[in-house]
């Protein structure tokens, strides 16, 4: 089966990927904003550049967007 999912942690019990696939994007999305996080696939969105990602915090988020719009300019 073929998913629209683009995170691509592997290792995430949500992602449809795995074999579990425990709630797939619903079920990651509901744990993101229980924990007050934006799940990996909007950073995806943006840039795969993310090795210095810490967290994926509201504010992580906001200042990812900004800073990889700024590297596109």
């Amino acid at each position: 089966m073929s998913h629209f999912c683009s995170c691509k942690d592997h290792s995430c019990p949500f992602n449809p990927h795995n074999e579990s696939g425990e709630g797939g994007c619903d079920g990651c999305i509901q744990k993101c904003l229980r924990e007050g996080e934006i799940p990996a696939c909007f950073f995806n969105a943006v840039s795969a550049q993310q090795e210095n990602l810490k967290t994926f915090t509201f504010e992580e988020f906001a200042r990812f967007v900004i800073d990889h719009c700024r590297e596109s300019k």
